[in-house]
């Protein structure tokens, strides 16, 4: 939402936003000149042409009653995110379960850097940049595509890349197979789709239209239309080739943690093929993005000096990337705090959340964050921390922050990685941990 706001100013009009709570966001929003403020407030609101409102927002939200109520122009986000996609000549869309936000990113910082004239719409801060937008012209509109409350389908790519389909938002989809068909749709509303090639099989592609002209597959398999290999890894970060149209190799070195990341990589690369640019100058502008925030940041350390990791995964497969990268690194123990996102998600992948933590030494559970939900819809953190003890693999659960800061400082020791995980306010527990620089 920031991002449409940031753009929408960018273009000349006036505008005005709100949120539930004070954040860096909406400081930086308010900084820019956009008349952000917590709570609502009918009288600016009064004065809009057009409220554009996001999915997590319900029907009994004080300023959207009030605007349908006066009969000002309602939108949601994504249909206001199709119409701004419109205004350009070709439209990029990355969709999946997962690694949107990195992916989006890195290929926007290829554009940046060859450069393009393009637009770009990001749902995290990008570390360089600092921002989460890119103003530099019409050609190319770049963004996320959500899959919650089926969000990507408002858009019709020119090229819809999908990173993976694993099964999330219950409370949009009920049942995994739902949430293919959502996935498959996209793909067929791309002109042309790039898909990682576990994803190809599972969503069973090569059944669509054109399957074979009109999707591109990437992945570490021979039959992948985009191959990383002779994969190397130092602390965590890959280096790799990439093979493409029966041989054609460039070299990455990713300043990026993960080896899911080298999925995202060739993704960008697949991408930039698509549209003509040159594979060695992709490569390189590649090799150096440094990431998004709250994507695998490393916070500082504690006091003892035990570092601290912040990362926004709150899937189990995000999970399970995430601490399968540190096993890489670490010299000593892996601390996690965990904060589940939404009941729903918590009770849905119940099992899934049980196992992720496989490799983890300490599992610290925390209260489900809410966001747009009720506790009467899944699960809370309670219950998981139950769950996983009941399966005999330890987890303690802890009411709050201020607990969890305590309990891991009178653990830690020098040698270990604290690690932050989740997508709600949980990153304040960073900020609380990580007192050392380093």
């Amino acid at each position: 939402m920031s991002a449409l706001a940031f753009l929408t100013s960018e273009a000349g009009v006036w505008v005005s936003g709100s949120d539930r709570n004070d954040s860096k966001t909406l400081q930086k929003l308010i900084a820019y000149g956009i008349n952000a403020y917590v709570g609502s407030n009918n009288s600016v609101v009064a004065k809009c042409d057009l409220v554009v409102y996001s999915s997590a927002i319900g029907d009994d939200d004080t300023e959207l009653k009030f605007a349908r109520r006066n009969k000002i122009r309602c939108m949601e986000r994504k249909a206001y995110l199709a119409l701004i996609a419109s205004e350009c000549k070709s439209v990029i869309a990355i969709a999946g379960s997962h690694g949107k936000t990195t992916t989006t990113a890195m290929l926007c910082h290829v554009a940046e850097n060859i450069p393009l004239e393009f637009t770009g719409h990001v749902g995290g801060i990008i570390n360089k940049e600092k921002s989460n937008y890119f103003d530099m012209g019409r050609d190319y509109f770049i963004t996320e595509a959500c899959e919650y409350q089926r969000s990507f389908l408002s858009l019709t790519p020119d090229i819809g890349v999908v990173l993976n389909s694993d099964y999330d938002h219950p409370d949009t989809y009920p049942t995994p197979q739902s949430m293919n068909d959502a996935f498959v749709q996209f793909v067929e509303q791309s002109r042309v789709a790039v898909v990682e090639e576990n994803c190809f099989k599972q969503l069973r592609l090569s059944a669509i239209d054109n399957a074979k002209d009109k999707i591109y597959t990437f992945g570490f398999g021979e039959d992948a239309d985009f191959r990383a290999v002779n994969l190397t890894q130092k602390d965590g970060k890959f280096v790799f080739d990439i093979a493409y149209e029966g041989g054609r190799v460039h070299n990455v070195a990713l300043e990026l943690y993960g080896k899911h990341n080298v999925l995202n990589a060739l993704a960008v690369f697949a991408v930039c093929y698509l549209i003509w640019l040159d594979g060695k100058e992709v490569a390189k502008y590649i090799s150096a993005f440094a990431g998004v925030d709250r994507r695998f940041s490393p916070r500082g350390r504690l006091e003892s000096g035990a570092q601290v990791i912040v990362d926004y995964a709150h899937h189990p497969s995000e999970i399970s990337a995430t601490v399968d990268t540190v096993r890489l690194m670490s010299k000593g123990k892996i601390i996690a705090v965990f904060e589940p996102h939404t009941y729903s998600r918590t009770k849905a992948l119940l099992d899934d959340f049980s196992k992720c933590f496989y490799w983890v030494d300490e599992l610290i559970i925390l209260p489900t964050y809410s966001a747009r939900e009720d506790s009467d819809q899944g699960l809370d953190g309670s219950a998981l921390a139950n769950y996983i003890n009941t399966r005999g693999e330890g987890a303690l659960y802890l009411e709050n922050y201020e607990e969890a800061c305590k309990y891991i400082n009178s653990t830690a020791k020098e040698r270990d990685i604290v690690l932050v995980l989740g997508a709600g306010s949980i990153d304040k527990l960073g900020e609380m941990l990580a007192i050392r620089k380093g």
